[in-house]
């Protein structure tokens, strides 16, 4: 894997983890090298903040998926400045 990348989705309309969104998600997830339970709860983690934001009546939002010295940083925002943010250290 690249010491960096750079993954983004823009989401139009309601946003929620379809099973095309999960399946990109989750095989950006495995090529980082991250354990199983992780990608487990983060994928977890994902679907609150995409749900909660469905529920709040936001339709369009922005994921990033970032590699960068040694950490994977995923970015949800949403239109109107809502961002959800989590990070997890990518293995040796």
């Amino acid at each position: 894997m690249p010491d960096k990348f750079l993954f983004a989705l823009k989401l139009s309309g309601e946003p929620r983890l379809n099973a095309m969104l999960d399946d990109l998600a989750r095989c950006v997830l495995e090529q980082t090298g991250l354990a199983p339970s992780a990608i487990a709860d983060t994928m977890g983690k994902l679907r609150v903040a995409l749900q909660e934001g469905a529920d709040q009546g936001q339709r369009d939002c922005n994921i990033q998926f970032r590699a960068e010295a040694g950490q994977l940083l995923i970015v949800l925002s949403y239109a109107g400045g809502r961002e959800w943010r989590v990070s997890r250290a990518l293995p040796d």
